[in-house]
């Protein structure tokens, strides 16, 4: 169940991205839906936040991009992460974002690979597998 922690942040880095381009891809969508680009700014702020927050919390510790990359977020005890804890993920996801490099390295040399929102959440980002493997479910997507 080791797994590299390069790997991990690349999956992470990677699932990131994804998960942006669809929260990008959302509010293009809706804008043109709506008939134009008003209030630009703010439409894309609220789409990426809800984003998150609905996804990790609905879809149980996962986003589009984390089930690409075969991630998941768990809480202390190997589950989903409660409402609260989503949200104090997403709460400094904006502000880690602007500090990228930072953030990277907060990651890098954390002990379990945990962003700065990982740490007040207490959350962990997992292979999925691994996931899987401790809870001795059956293999799947």
């Amino acid at each position: 169940m080791e797994v590299s922690r390069t790997s991990l942040l690349i999956r992470r880095i990677l699932a990131y991205l994804l998960d942006s381009a669809l929260t990008v891809l959302l509010w293009l969508a809706l804008s043109l839906a709506v008939g134009g680009f008003y209030h630009t700014d703010l439409a894309l702020m609220a789409i990426w936040n809800l984003y998150f927050v609905l996804c990790e919390y609905l879809l149980h510790g996962r986003t589009p991009g984390k089930a690409l990359c075969g991630l998941q977020v768990i809480n202390g005890v190997g589950q989903a992460p409660s409402l609260m804890q989503v949200l104090i993920r997403s709460a400094t996801r904006q502000f880690e974002a602007a500090l990228s490099l930072v953030t990277l390295l907060v990651c890098a040399n954390s002990g379990r690979c945990q962003r700065i929102g990982d740490m007040l959440a207490r959350t962990y980002v997992i292979p999925r597998k691994d996931l899987v493997q401790l809870r001795g479910l059956p293999v799947g997507p």
